[in-house]
């Protein structure tokens, strides 16, 4: 008798895992990359190399070839405004960034080290500065908004304050020329492409660069980072930071799409991005959609792929039809997606 109740409460179980099972697997199989539009934009021929969504997702921030900054509606595709024409002197929009708390508020950074700061209300620049000698490559803000930083080419991390947009403290990168021993923690030894804060800390940021490392700082150190992560060669805004998950993009034929864990720096997983033997992967950009979906791409197929990273099921692509991909963003869990690159339009999707 009491076999038969045993065997009857695991055939029960099983019953009940198997339907959790089933109903995960359904939920998976309900996600799917619908694209919506593909916008033409005015300054579509001198290349988009940076997007940015806004922190509700009613804007999306395009940054072009020539130095012009516009802002779309992503839900119908229209262009609301252009911040700066763009002129053949100026140099790409290489990062954008909204500040967290003031929607109106746009930071724009670019290969001629200058930064501009846009008031979208005014609809116009209120304040500009010049990093001398410098391309600034990446830029985001703190949690809180209180501090954004900026990387590039001098491989010097600025810190500012957002509220008078001076330069708060400078994470000085090693001098070859001094005779300095040089460790693990210190600064990047190549151009920096990649910079991003913890979404969930106010202290913590993430850089990484051409030297095929991504290095951990807190921002109230004075030199230091405090971990490193061997490997990543990275060339454009290819990390970002999730639940104390760390996702990768390098630009390598393949194992380039990688999950890393934040507190111990250690390799979590490679994940699968969809290529051929004679296309090899070569990402330039990667973003978290949610806490399963990553959104990556870059010369390799010229296309960017949602991934489920726990499974490696593709949720959708989209191509730039032999276009490089430079830059992606998502907010909204995915709702919200936005790709664009070298010579191609914008094409925004939803997950």
């Amino acid at each position: 008798m009491e076999e038969a109740i045993l065997a009857s409460q695991e055939l029960q179980n099983e019953t009940k895992v198997e339907a959790k099972e089933e109903e995960e697997e359904e939920a998976d199989n309900s996600f799917k990359l619908s694209v919506r539009r593909q916008v033409s934009l005015s300054k579509d021929s001198h290349g988009i190399y940076s997007v940015k969504f806004s922190p509700e997702g009613h804007h999306l921030a395009v940054g072009f070839g020539n130095g012009a900054v516009q802002i779309v509606n992503p839900e119908s595709g229209v262009l609301v405004c252009e911040l700066f024409p763009g002129h053949r002197t100026r140099q790409a929009i290489t990062a954008l960034s909204y500040h967290p708390k003031n929607k109106n508020r746009l930071v724009a950074t670019g290969a001629d080290g200058i930064v501009s700061i846009y008031d979208l209300e005014k609809r116009g620049l209120v304040f500009t500065t010049a990093e001398e000698g410098n391309e600034i490559n990446t830029l985001d803000f703190c949690r809180d908004g209180s501090i954004y930083a900026t990387a590039g080419k001098d491989r010097h991390i600025r810190l500012y304050d957002s509220n008078s947009n001076q330069i708060m403290h400078i994470l000085e990168a090693p001098n070859f020329m001094s005779g300095n021993d040089l460790t693990v923690t210190s600064g990047h030894t190549r151009r920096i492409f990649a910079l991003r804060f913890h979404p969930d800390d106010y202290h913590y940021f993430l850089t990484g660069g051409w030297d095929d490392s991504v290095k951990i700082w807190d921002k109230r150190m004075i030199s230091d980072a405090k971990r490193v992560i061997s490997g990543p060669h990275i060339c454009g805004p290819a990390i970002d930071v999730l639940d104390n998950k760390i996702v990768t993009g390098s630009w390598a034929p393949r194992d380039a799409l990688q999950i890393w864990d934040f507190r111990t720096s250690n390799l979590e997983k490679n994940i699968r991005f969809p290529t051929s033997i004679t296309q090899g992967e070569f990402l330039y950009a990667t973003h978290f959609c949610n806490s399963k979906m990553v959104l990556a791409g870059g010369s390799g197929t010229n296309s960017a792929c949602v991934i489920d990273y726990k499974t490696d099921k593709v949720i959708g692509e989209i191509s730039l039809v032999n276009k490089t991909v430079q830059t992606v963003d998502s907010v909204q869990d995915g709702f919200r997606i936005a790709v664009a690159g070298a010579g191609g339009n914008l094409h925004i999707a939803t997950l």
